[in-house]
């Protein structure tokens, strides 16, 4: 399965196996794990595998509502759009596993740096180095990952409606050449179903905004707006797109904070 029909396909798995994965199919999410992409190459993020659920499910007790024997934090400096950069790259591990046929769930990360040092390597950063608060890497997203219990279907029925917006709700004036690509954008998961994007179209390709978040949700919803513009990314290369994201002057909308514009290469 290529990642873009694994956006179709994909569903989060809540209940989990006790089953380890296999050997040969941990080394490929590994490989994943270790081949990630992102938007802003300033940033330094990174996906590291938990072979042993259990650490995780300890260090974050109730908080971790969803028990799987395995899991991948996510973690990254601070820097431009680096919430959004998780989730861009996040997402398309998440799409890999799946076409692996292994389960896959979001998961809101409580996590601490200090938590983590004993059973993931993190990059040393002197702390007289002035730049310190900005190098230092942080666990900012969890993923749980395994086989699915029996009762679980792996995948989505592909005939049924997602509770999602309608495209007309995230996009307005849609050109049809786009029609393809933000139907992958729109069936985009999102921290509690939040679906904080909106695509303005523009004669150059669109501008993206993200809807304010309620308080408490911020960083949500930031994450968020990196998965959905990880699944117009994939759907670019999957039809032959050529685009750029890029931070351009643009007006203020209310309601709204503007994320990235997207500019279509082919009208250049």
């Amino acid at each position: 399965m290529e990642l873009y029909d694994a956006i179709f396909y994909r569903k989060s798995i809540r209940n989990y196996s006790k089953k380890s994965i296999k050997s040969s199919l941990m080394e490929e999410v590994k490989g994943l794990c270790s081949n990630i992409t992102y938007l802003n190459k300033d940033l330094n993020i990174k996906a590291h595998v938990v072979d042993r659920g259990h650490l995780i499910q300890f260090l974050m007790g109730k908080a971790c509502e969803v028990k799987a024997p395995h899991y991948i934090v996510i973690t990254s400096n601070e820097g431009e759009n680096h919430l959004e950069n998780v989730g861009f790259a996040a997402e398309k591990i998440l799409l890999g596993i799946t076409s692996l046929g292994i389960a896959t769930c979001w998961i809101k990360c409580n996590l601490k740096r200090d938590d983590i040092l004993e059973f993931i390597d993190l990059d040393e950063i002197d702390i007289d180095d002035e730049k310190y608060e900005k190098k230092i890497e942080k666990p900012y997203a969890v993923i749980a990952f395994g086989y699915a219990e029996k009762q679980e279907a792996l995948f989505r029925n592909i005939d049924a409606e997602p509770d999602r917006k309608r495209l007309k709700k995230i996009c307005k004036k849609i050109d049809k050449k786009w029609v393809k690509i933000l139907n992958a954008v729109r069936v985009s998961p999102s921290i509690k179903n939040s679906q904080p994007w909106v695509f303005y179209s523009k004669d150059y390709g669109f501008d993206v905004y993200e809807e304010k978040a309620k308080k408490g949700m911020e960083d949500d919803f930031k994450i968020s707006m990196g998965i959905a513009l990880s699944h117009f990314d994939l759907a670019c290369k999957k039809f032959g797109m050529d685009v750029k994201f890029e931070n351009i002057d643009t007006k203020r909308k209310r309601g709204k904070n503007y994320l990235i514009s997207i500019i279509d290469n082919g009208k250049l």
